[in-house]
């Protein structure tokens, strides 16, 4: 598993705002934490969720469009959302990000976590 990669996630059980049901995700932690993630049972990744609500997307979102989101239509990818998760939430993989899209969505976690 590698930065960039949209995976599909099994988000349940969430708690109040939280995504929630099986949908897409970017993988944004590093490729080095991955790799141990994956050798792991108990290994965690930190991904972005996507949602198909676009109506209105934040300096912290980021739209990704429906030939790279794995879901067939246009998604946005939630920053405000961030988290890390087992690898044993992830379905399968669905897709990458190319450079133009992880790079916005740098900036986008960048605005949420000022960092």
């Amino acid at each position: 598993m590698h930065r960039g990669r949209i995976v599909l996630v099994e988000f349940d059980p969430a708690r109040g705002a939280e995504q929630r049901t099986t949908r897409p995700a970017v993988v944004v932690s590093n490729h080095g934490a991955n790799a141990a993630a994956e050798c792991s049972a108990y290994g965690v990744i930190t991904v972005v969720p996507l949602t198909g609500n676009v109506r209105q997307v934040r300096p912290y979102q980021v739209c990704v469009p429906a030939e790279r989101s794995g879901r067939g239509r246009d998604s946005k990818a939630q920053a405000e959302q961030v988290r890390s998760i087992s690898v044993a939430r992830v379905v399968r993989g669905l897709g990458w990000l190319d450079a133009e899209l992880s790079a916005a969505l740098d900036e986008a976690l960048q605005v949420h976590l000022p960092l």
